[in-house]
């Protein structure tokens, strides 16, 4: 299941329970906000206990973005019950920092195992119990953003 919200494109994957999603553009704080929050409740509606987190391509965070995910949204993301988390790292230092002491606050919150990527075919390898299978949900994920309609989810 596809679909797209704020600046993410998202895909769950019932079978392995996993919620994959990818940053394209820019936010208000209204807007990152009610994203994150969307990301907590459909894990939590697909029982999802796997994350695949592109943010590589994530705008700055800013200061009161970083406060509100370590501050409020780190103790709603704990109540997922989230296993594993594959972190395709950001392009850019500021948000590197700002994703590691996001995490760093976390730590008091989530127990997940996190691991870092700079691609995504190595985090589907280690999220997928089998190679077919990353391979399978990478050629879903490729079909679906290069249908015309993607420009419009992606624009949602």
């Amino acid at each position: 299941m596809f679909f797209a919200f704020g600046s993410l494109l998202v895909h769950v994957e019932p079978t392995l329970q996993l919620l994959r999603w990818e940053w394209y553009g820019p936010t208000s704080t209204g807007e990152f906000q009610a994203v994150f929050k969307k990301l907590v409740v459909y894990s939590k509606r697909h029982q999802v206990t796997s994350w695949l987190a592109d943010v590589s391509r994530m705008a700055p965070v800013g200061t009161d973005e970083q406060a509100w995910l370590s501050e409020a949204w780190l103790a709603e993301f704990a109540t997922v019950g989230i296993q594993s988390i594959a972190l395709i790292l950001p392009l850019g230092l500021h948000n590197q920092l700002v994703v590691e002491n996001v995490l760093t606050d976390g730590r008091r919150y989530v127990r997940a195992e996190v691991q870092f990527f700079s691609d995504i075919p190595a985090a589907l390898d280690w999220l997928a119990p089998t190679a077919a299978q990353a391979q399978a949900l990478e050629q879903q994920w490729e079909v679906v953003k290069s249908q015309p309609a993607a420009d419009s989810l992606l624009s949602l």
